[in-house]
């Protein structure tokens, strides 16, 4: 969704710390197997909504892959992804290569018949070191039509290092666990929770993160591709439970800095500031990766982000089964030209994105070495988080129907946050908000 589209890709937290017409046009002919034809075009266009230093990165990696392969990269940057790939392919020229930075946007896309499945066997290929799940993430109807490039982590708590330790608390590492440590340091005296979901016109996007972490917890990965579906209802007992478990954290007194109103007027990019003051405002702030960057925590406390800020997974329901919410881009092909095919399969390979890691952007794949990135901090939440976890789901708003995954999943918590509705109204509200064709 545009309003979030550099939210939902990797951000790099490296620099602080250092419908109608033909398939793509010319140089072999399309299928839907996914198998390269044709000798292979001179030049392969990709399309893409990234930029910062991860988009100078992804040129570097693809031109030297390009390079050895004879042939050369066209790169097109879209503003607005969802509007202009829907505007080249219905204009009959889409690129050869595109990077989906939205699962369900792609999957719209697959079922019209306008993008190659990927091959059997390349699957099986990258399935030998892609995170598990990520391939899920990427399949329509059965077919594999895209899989993942750099993605970011959302699954994760921040805390200021010093100030965690001076609480002299183990860190948790259940959910049960979380709700009592929350209730320990409340108990101190002090404020557990920084929770911030403004976001100008998309105030609310922020509590989608949160409920998706949890309903992966309380339903379980399977449950959650149900739920994204709308197979599974915002008001079934497993999705509730989610909420239910927001609410035990967020709407008991004492808990979030500011009160649990506060939570729609606190700004998402800066919310969890307060980690970091004398006294702290607060000791715990669940945000994606992209909060350790430029605009996110203070300056000063970016500057010397490995030794002062603390990073550590959301906890799981039970230890060892840790799933991970992640947003990214998913690499898919609209003809099946023999360099267009190679370039997909290279974006989506284990092979790829040494210079992107070393930018701060993470692979997908388990095997990439930790060492590349670029500060201690991302090479934490590679090495203990992703490449840990049980489970690899796509952000769930970006899968669901943009009525409710950018409408009401956006606007019925801000409502319940509020104090306007209560919960069920709130999650009776979101149901009836899905579209039914």
């Amino acid at each position: 969704m545009g309003a979030r589209r550099y939210l939902t890709a990797a951000v790099a937290i490296g620099a602080v710390a250092t419908t109608t017409g033909c398939l793509g046009g010319g140089g072999g002919t399309s299928n839907t197997s996914g198998t390269a034809t044709g000798a292979g075009k001179a030049e392969v266009e990709v399309m893409y909504g990234f930029g910062n230093e991860q988009e100078s990165a992804f040129h570097k990696d693809l031109d030297a892959f390009a390079a050895k392969n004879g042939f050369k990269v066209k790169y097109t940057k879209a503003g607005s992804w969802d509007t202009e790939i829907r505007t080249r392919i219905a204009g009959g020229s889409p690129p050869d290569v595109g990077l989906f930075p939205q699962p369900g946007l792609m999957c719209d896309i697959a079922k019209q018949g306008k993008i190659l499945a990927y091959d059997d066997a390349t699957v099986a290929t990258d399935n030998e070191t892609l995170v598990p799940g990520f391939s899920a993430s990427g399949t329509c109807d059965g077919k594999v039509y895209g899989l993942p490039s750099a993605v970011s982590v959302k699954s994760l708590l921040w805390y200021d290092q010093a100030a965690w330790k001076a609480t002299g608390l183990t860190f948790p590492t259940t959910m049960d666990e979380l709700l009592k440590v929350t209730d320990e340091l409340k108990g101190k005296g002090d404020t557990p929770w920084c929770i911030a979901a403004e976001s100008g016109a998309a105030t609310g996007w922020p509590i989608t993160d949160w409920i998706e972490d949890l309903v992966l917890r309380t339903a379980g990965p399977e449950g959650y591709d149900k739920w994204v579906k709308g197979e599974l209802k915002f008001n079934s007992p497993e999705v509730k439970a989610a909420f239910d478990y927001f609410h035990t954290i967020a709407f008991t007194e004492g808990n979030v800095l500011g009160g649990t109103k506060a939570i729609a007027s606190t700004n998402f990019q800066t919310g969890g500031n307060a980690l970091f003051k004398q006294p702290p405002g607060c000791y715990l702030f669940k945000q994606a990766t992209f909060i350790a960057g430029k605009g996110g925590f203070p300056d000063n406390v970016l500057a010397k982000l490995d030794t002062t800020v603390g990073v550590a997974a959301f906890p799981p329901k039970e230890a060892g089964n840790n799933p991970v919410l992640v947003g990214g881009d998913l690499a898919a092909a609209f003809n099946g030209d023999a360099n267009t095919i190679k370039l997909r399969n290279f974006i989506a390979s284990k092979d790829n994105g040494i210079e992107v890691g070393k930018a701060g952007y993470f692979s997908p794949h388990k095997t990439f070495d930790v060492n590349l990135y670029p500060s201690k901090t991302l090479q934490a939440i590679a090495s203990e988080v992703l490449y840990k976890s049980s489970a690899a789901r796509f952000d769930g708003s970006d899968l669901m129907p943009a009525k409710v995954g950018a409408g009401t999943f956006w606007t019925e918590p801000i409502k319940w946050i509020t104090g306007q509705i209560d919960e069920t109204q709130m999650l009776d509200n979101i149901d009836k908000s899905w579209p039914t064709s």
